[in-house]
């Protein structure tokens, strides 16, 4: 299996999970707001501990949907554009990380 079909299998993959990560998400902070459909310490539970996750699975999405555009575009590099695209997602997970533990 070539990198492109791999690619475009992860980022259907990731944009299925960001789909039911998204539903729990919203669910869970409707839940907690208005304190229904869920138990309370629940809801907060699932709330906040699904942000890193969130985080991972769009950039994961994004950045490779970049790439394919970047690509069908005809913008840059392919290796630079690989690179700055990971570089940029380390670089946001690292802030998102950096923001988590300092709250």
């Amino acid at each position: 299996m070539n990198t492109g079909r791999l690619l475009v299998k992860i980022n259907r993959l990731s944009a299925w999970i960001l789909l039911v990560f998204m539903i729990i998400f919203l669910i869970s902070g409707y839940a907690w707001n208005k304190e229904i459909l869920l138990p309370l310490h629940m809801a907060e539970r699932m709330h906040t501990n699904l942000d890193l996750y969130l985080v991972f699975f769009f950039l994961a999405h994004v950045l490779i949907s970049t790439k394919f555009t970047l690509a069908r575009w005809r913008i840059g590099d392919e290796r630079l554009v690989n690179l700055l695209l990971i570089a940029i997602g380390i670089l946001f997970f690292w802030f998102i990380l950096a923001i988590d533990q300092s709250g």
